[in-house]
């Protein structure tokens, strides 16, 4: 009987690993790949460790004495300032794994903590996308971010009064230790934080920006300061339903943004786009599903953007709900169809344009908005939906 060997193309690494990719999403069957075989042993283990949804899997590969400190809950203060960093060839277990993620979602305080403790090196060296909360203040002395990320989604503490600025601190540290980054999202569910005194940080080659403040402006306020000179071309910002009281920005923001979206209520969204330092918007979409408005406060915001933007905006979205003025809502539907009936002419350059507007019968497009209309030179796209 002859001999069973293996295909010789199971000797190409480059095969293994595109086999290994094919079975992304089943991981039980990456890690019976990677234990039948050492050919498949290491395309398997890179493929299974490039995407971890929790620094849990990390810990029991630490250091026998830190993972005792975590066993035991003593990763308190006290403890961890006099605790000495176990030396590196401790270390070699949880490195193996370790250099192989590219993506991260951590919300674990052991995560922090450990970065602290290993201040002196970058936990995750070729990391490019990570997400993490921020349990606790940021440690200054530790590596928390890598140089090769491109890509991070930072939350502070849910749900409480924050007392320091934490997040703030995170982004100046990514500022410093990951040059490279692309894309900033920042989720604050946090009800009142602390005003940081941090001058705008330098991002090479930020481009976009994510900022979903739910409950309360000061944390807005400060990254649109702290980022104000970042080259971001794209920003999305998701307000408070809350009157825009103390909202406000000392000085212009994003000089080079290129694209808007807003979801908040039109008098917070005018507000923000008269500090807009950008002076070529090109897209603009606001999404008012929440916070109260009035017809007034649109024709504000309309006319602002037509006096600002008239002359770059080439595609505008806007979103009205039912909810922000439940006893009128067509009225308000139909005080917004005037406003742009108005400015029609001022958008000479739009190209797109959709509008979603809670309608009924006495709410109609009036003939003037259409697509072969002479007050719209550079229109080709008319999206109207009735909500």
């Amino acid at each position: 009987m002859a001999q069973l060997t293996s295909p010789h193309a199971l000797y190409i690494s480059e095969i293994l690993f595109a086999i290994s990719y094919y079975l992304e999403d089943d991981r039980k069957t990456l890690a019976r790949l990677a234990r039948c075989c050492h050919a498949f042993s290491e395309p398997a283990l890179s493929v299974l460790w490039s995407s971890v949804r929790s620094f849990l899997p990390f810990i029991p590969l630490l250091p026998p004495t830190v993972k005792f400190l975590w066993d035991h809950g003593r990763f308190d203060e006290a403890t961890l300032v006099e605790f000495q960093c176990p030396p590196e060839e401790e270390w070699r277990v949880f490195d193996s794994y370790a250099h192989r993620v590219r993506r991260l979602y951590s919300g674990s305080h052991c995560h922090q903590i450990v970065a602290r403790i290993r201040s002196k090196t970058t936990l995750f060296p070729l990391l490019r996308s990570l997400t993490v909360q921020l349990i606790e203040p940021i440690d200054m002395q530790g590596r928390l971010f890598s140089n090769s990320l491109r890509s991070l989604k930072i939350s502070g503490p849910a749900y409480v009064h924050c007392k320091d600025d934490r997040v703030q601190m995170a982004i100046a540290r990514l500022a410093r230790d990951a040059p490279l980054v692309e894309y900033l999202h920042i989720e604050d569910y946090t009800y009142s934080v602390v005003q940081s005194s941090l001058p705008p940080l330098h991002f090479a080659h930020l481009r976009a920006v994510e900022i979903s403040a739910f409950f309360d402006y000061t944390l807005l306020q400060s990254l649109c300061h702290i980022l104000s000179q970042a080259p971001v071309t794209q920003l999305k910002l998701e307000l408070p339903s809350l009157p825009n009281k103390e909202w406000n920005i000392s000085a212009p923001v994003f000089p080079a943004l290129r694209s808007l979206r807003i979801c908040g209520n039109p008098a917070s969204a005018e507000q923000f786009i008269f500090h807009l330092a950008s002076e070529s918007l090109q897209e603009l979409s606001i999404y008012h599903t929440r916070g109260p408005a009035s017809a007034a406060d649109y024709r504000h915001l309309l006319s602002h953007v037509a006096d600002k933007y008239g002359n770059t905006l080439q595609q505008l979205s806007l979103t009205l709900s039912q909810s922000p003025s439940p006893n009128y809502p067509y009225d308000l539907s139909q005080s917004v169809l005037d406003a742009f009936y108005a400015l029609a002419p001022r958008f000479n350059r739009l190209e797109t344009l959709h509008l979603s507007l809670p309608h009924n019968r006495y709410v109609h497009l009036a003939p003037e908005l259409t697509f072969e209309s002479p007050t719209w030179p550079s229109l080709k796209l008319l999206d109207f939906q009735a909500t």
